[in-house]
């Protein structure tokens, strides 16, 4: 589908809030039994293939490129006890290449600025005690990294930077903002990497070959990304932080 214009790409996604995956199915006509038995993956492959219908593939371009917005489908989840709303997982961005870190010293100039510019998020909610059938999309933003945060990602990056030309092992914990995570699947050894599967390896300029592992932003700079970019305040009970449910189609 070719899309014109931003404001119609956001008046689609807007249409989804408050919706059941299986509402936005019957909604374009694909409620089917097929998507039952695939609960791994389920929301992503509704709303990225069957909604906005994009291709599954692994482009360098962003997923609307004549937009040039990137779209992610990603989960939060309740925490009853603290009655909040917070980020279930870290929100991968694509595939280190380690050479092209190496070589390139800002982010801006790295291929990843491609999918980290622009971002349409399209956040549901995730309930391991209810079908993902029943699982409802309760915020669609667009959002773009503001000065500060583009500091932090460019402060992380040089760290990630640094590291690859050290020959150093890339870490997530040395990171606050833009970080890096394992994306091979399993089968990695880190005490003995050279031993770990051809499929877990990716090429390395100082190493030869390193852990295959992906840009990412941090579960915990995601949630104070969402509260910043749908301007309400983050909340922190114990030790844990979100947004109330107010704010989300909940």
């Amino acid at each position: 589908m070719n899309w014109t214009s931003e404001e119609q790409l956001i008046s689609q996604a807007k249409m989804l809030e408050g919706k059941k995956l299986s509402e936005i199915c019957e909604s374009i006509g694909l409620l089917d039994q097929v998507h039952r038995k695939h609960v791994k993956g389920l929301a992503a492959k509704i709303i990225e293939t069957d909604y906005f219908q994009i291709p599954r593939n692994s482009s360098e371009q962003p997923d609307f490129e004549e937009l040039g917005i990137e779209l992610k489908v990603s989960p939060l989840r309740y925490l009853a006890k603290e009655d909040l709303y917070t980020t279930k997982e870290r929100n991968v961005i694509k595939m280190i290449d380690y050479s092209e870190l190496a070589s390139i010293p800002t982010w801006k100039k790295n291929k990843v600025s491609k999918k980290l510019n622009r971002i349409l998020f399209v956040l549901y909610l995730y309930d391991n005690d209810t079908s993902a059938w029943d699982w409802k999309v309760v915020k669609t933003f667009l959002w773009s990294p503001n000065s500060t945060e583009q500091e932090k990602i460019q402060t992380d990056y040089n760290i990630m930077r640094n590291n690859v030309l050290n020959g150093n092992i890339l870490s997530e914990s040395d990171h606050t903002f833009f970080a890096n995570c394992p994306k091979h699947g399993g089968g990695f050894k880190k005490k003995t990497p050279f031993d770990s599967p051809r499929s877990t390896l990716a090429v390395h300029p100082v190493l030869e070959f390193a852990e295959k592992r992906g840009y990412c932003i941090k579960r915990e700079a995601f949630i104070e990304l969402i509260a910043n970019a749908i301007d309400t305040p983050l909340l922190k009970v114990g030790r844990s932080i979100g947004i109330t449910s107010d704010k989300l189609e909940v």
